[in-house]
């Protein structure tokens, strides 16, 4: 698999259009080394190659958590007129015992207002469209290199350390492993009949039995949507708490601050002046005790 040429659309910082030519004119120097300065977009290239190969599965540098059309939205060059952009890739894939044939994948993808970007796939097999290869690309990529062993072979300087640590590095062989063996597809053989079995138990229940567990999914739904009205009312009570507390504080300002510490001022002098009368009462009290000579 020879890569000969890529041509960049309005992609990341790639401002209208680029080509790149990726296949050596002397077979016996076959490497391409691209230099640029940081920011220059040599890791934008590389997201390229793999984005056009693989579209939604490409483990591209930038997209984290990003939904695939999202990620595509992101990617259209900000001084765009027409926001849109296009990834296009051509190379020949074949052996020294046959012919190479040529393939060239484009992907194309335009914001229209607001709604999601739409992404087109074409395939030129040779030179000429083929639908069935454009159609079943995902599938048909895989037999070059298969995705999930794509790591090994997309890479930059930056990415190294991580492939020399022994713990990546030995998860990396053993998927690539699995794949080029054709193991990986035990896996989701496991899982695809797991799911025919679910679905043939569902078919082979008793009609008592089918009626129960639709009656079941019922009541699941309507407690579902009970539980989000009951969540949407606390959530409606707590405000009104937060509300209620707010004018709590903002009374208990006004009211201090318009003299309700000379009501407490008050509530003391009125305290203090009680325990005066009753020590007044003891004092004459005695005095009385005094003068009748008891």
């Amino acid at each position: 698999m020879i890569f000969e040429e890529i041509r960049l659309y309005n992609f990341g910082i790639y401002q209208g259009h680029h080509t790149i030519s990726l296949d050596s004119p002397d077979h016996k120097k076959p490497i391409i080394l691209i230099g640029a300065l940081n920011g220059a977009g040599k890791t934008t290239f590389l997201d390229a190659l793999q984005l056009a190969l693989y579209g939604k599965f490409a483990k591209c540098s930038n997209r984290g958590r990003l939904g695939y059309l999202t990620y595509l939205e992101k990617n259209i060059n900000s001084f765009s007129t027409d926001r849109s952009a296009s990834i296009t890739l051509r190379f020949r894939h074949g052996d020294n015992k046959k012919t190479a044939q040529i393939y060239e994948i484009k992907r194309s993808w335009k914001k229209n207002g607001n709604k999601e970007c739409k992404e087109n796939i074409s395939v030129h097999f040779n030179g000429k469209y083929d639908q069935l290869i454009s159609e079943h690309w995902e599938e048909f990529v895989n037999e070059f290199i298969p995705q999930s062993i794509s790591e090994l072979f997309f890479f930059d300087g930056e990415k190294i350390e991580n492939l020399a640590d022994p713990k990546r590095s030995a998860e990396l062989l053993k998927t690539g492993i699995e794949a080029l063996l054709g193991l990986e597809l035990l896996s989701t053989l496991s899982s695809d009949l797991n799911e025919l079995q679910k679905k043939k138990q569902e078919k082979l229940l008793k009609k008592e039995d089918a009626v129960s567990v639709d009656e079941i999914k019922t009541k699941i739904a309507s407690l579902n949507e009970q539980k989000k009205q009951l969540t949407s009312q606390i959530g409606i009570l707590e405000e009104k708490e937060k509300d209620e507390d707010e004018n709590l504080s903002f009374l208990q300002e006004k009211l201090q601050s318009s003299g309700a510490d000379k009501l407490e001022l008050k509530t003391s002098f009125e305290k203090e002046k009680k325990e005066l009368e009753q020590k007044l009462f003891v004092v004459k009290h005695e005095l009385l005790k005094l003068a009748s000579g008891v």
